[in-house]
């Protein structure tokens, strides 16, 4: 019926009770009247009752990936419905219960919470309270970009190993010592039982193995499409050159400033392009022997010699 239809209902039991002086039609225009508010009333307490938290999430995905979080639902043995924007249609719940949400990643982004609307009809079903909340994750869900090939191939820029052949494996990085950790530095360096004993993160300091080297320097520009398409090509740049065995080095700007340091496992490039944001990157000194230097912008893509 809804609010309309109680508001219709005062009405004329309203008149009814002018033209009678019907103590039963000023009961029903004033029930009428009274309804919505009581339904009101008993949705924002149901909701005010519910509580959500985010059990599990993905951690690191590209641009067009599906996923799913899981959510531990508590409060009032009654129905209500959660509504999350960012995901599919409603979904109805009744706590105590846990509820699987389907998800589309369709922007790089770090997500560290997720909005959710608690909503509730009141026991007449007339009016619908719905309310707020924003949960906090777990962990942050990185949402890098797809890697897309350039227009133009990779160069073999260094051709004793062949284009698109891994090069022979080496004997690994000599480690010369430690130092503390600064933002930036890769996670395949730390040095576990130094950081044990000290209780503060602890790298190994390496003597470089001798791989070819390959700098990549983004630019997102003035962002929008064109800056998303840069990012897409200094992935697929990282990507490939990681896989034929190259040591990579990411040049980004970061909400906290301009960050250049190596990058190792496919999942660290992921989470350094996820962050990266609108700003000019900061290119090391010289260029050491045995490396190569691709800039990506928004407006295209340069090998200095």
């Amino acid at each position: 019926m809804g609010t309309g239809g109680a508001l219709v209902v005062a009405a004329i039991a309203w008149n009814t009770w002018n033209a009678s002086a019907s103590r039963f039609a000023l009961f029903l225009c004033a029930a009428a009247l009274v309804a919505p508010f009581l339904d009101v009333a008993w949705a924002a307490t149901v909701t005010r009752r519910v509580t959500l938290k985010v059990e599990t999430v993905s951690t690191d995905l590209q641009v067009g990936d599906g996923h799913h979080i899981r959510l531990a639902v508590g409060g009032p043995h009654l129905p209500f419905e959660l509504r999350v924007p960012a995901h599919a249609a409603p979904v109805r719940c009744q706590p105590p219960e846990s509820d699987r949400l389907a998800g589309h990643a369709d922007r790089r982004e770090v997500v560290s919470f997720l909005d959710a609307e608690v909503a509730s009809r009141g026991v007449l079903g007339l009016m619908v309270f719905a309310r707020r909340q924003r949960l906090p994750l777990p962990h942050p869900l990185h949402i890098g970009p797809r890697p897309q090939a350039p227009s133009h191939p990779f160069p073999e820029v260094f051709g004793a190993w062949g284009d698109g052949a891994s090069r022979p494996a080496t004997s690994g990085d000599v480690v010369r010592g430690v130092r503390g950790y600064v933002p930036g530095d890769p996670v395949r360096r730390i040095h576990w039982p130094a950081t044990a004993r000290t209780g503060d993160l602890v790298v190994k300091e390496v003597e470089e193995s001798g791989a070819p080297r390959l700098l990549v320097a983004l630019d997102l520009g003035g962002g929008g499409e064109a800056g998303e398409q840069a990012a897409s090509r200094a992935a697929w740049y990282a990507y490939e050159a990681l896989g034929r065995g190259y040591d990579v080095t990411l040049a980004t700007a970061e909400p906290a400033g301009p960050v250049t340091a190596t990058v190792g496992p496919a999942y660290e490039v992921n989470r350094r392009l996820a962050r990266a944001t609108r700003g000019q990157p900061r290119l090391p000194t010289g260029r050491p022997a045995g490396s190569a230097v691709v800039f990506v912008t928004a407006q295209g893509d340069t090998w200095p010699s």
